[in-house]
C-alpha cells in the first residue's frame, strides 16, 4: 500500500520531532511537560488539529514499548476483504497506513 502525500507529510514531521528530541534534551524535557506549546514554538505556528496531544517518553532501552493507536472503522460499502486491507479514516476520507507499510517506512529512516 502507498502512502498518500498526506501520510508522507504526516511521516516527516513526526521524525523531525523525534529527531529533535533525540538530539535536544531541552526540547525533549519541554515537549514531555507542555506539548502544544513545545510544538508550536517548533514548529513556527499555531498547531491545525484539534486534539490533545499526548507525549510519553519511551527511549528507555530496557523496555520494549507498544503503542495500542485508535481502533480503524471498516467502510460499509466494500466488500469484506478489501475494508480489512484498507481501512478509511471516516472523517479525512483516506486511507489508513498498514502494518506493513509503516514498518517498511520505519525501517527505511537513516540514522
Amino acid at each position: 500500500m502507498n502512502l498518500t502525500e498526506e501520510q508522507k507529510k504526516g511521516q516527516e514531521v513526526f521524525f523531525r520531532i523525534i529527531s529533535e528530541a533525540w538530539e535536544n534534551e531541552d526540547f525533549k524535557k519541554d515537549l514531555l511537560e507542555n506539548p502544544e506549546e513545545t510544538l508550536e514554538k517548533f514548529f513556527g505556528r499555531k498547531l491545525p488539529i484539534d486534539k490533545k496531544i499526548k507525549i510519553t517518553d519511551q527511549s528507555d532501552p530496557e523496555y520494549l514499548y507498544i503503542n495500542i493507536p485508535v481502533k480503524p472503522q471498516h467502510v460499509n460499502n466494500k466488500s469484506e476483504d478489501q475494508s480489512e486491507k484498507s481501512p478509511v479514516d471516516h472523517k479525512s476520507g483516506h486511507r489508513m497506513t498498514d502494518y506493513n507499510s509503516l514498518y517498511n517506512s520505519l525501517q527505511k529512516i537513516k540514522k
